[in-house]
């Protein structure tokens, strides 16, 4: 995705319907963390319960390949 808005996403997610037709379902964003200024991706999925981090995979040496790492909505104080 090409935008000037700092708050898109950089890729959108899309699946396929019952009946074949594009549809968009999740975004993913490109982050940077603030200790280390490691980049890192998040992913949203559009059930509005489900979210997660995209990481690279547990016990691997190839930083191509990312696991999904979900994490669970923030609690309210």
């Amino acid at each position: 995705i090409t935008s000037d808005n700092p708050l898109a996403p950089t890729h959108r997610v899309l699946g396929r319907s019952p009946r074949g037709q594009l549809v968009e379902c999740g975004g993913i964003w490109k982050k940077q963390n603030k200790d280390t200024g490691a980049d890192y991706f998040t992913l949203t999925v559009r059930d509005h319960a489900f979210n997660a981090n995209l990481g690279i995979a547990a016990s691997q040496d190839d930083a191509s390949l990312q696991a999904i790492i979900p994490w669970g909505p923030k609690e309210t104080a």
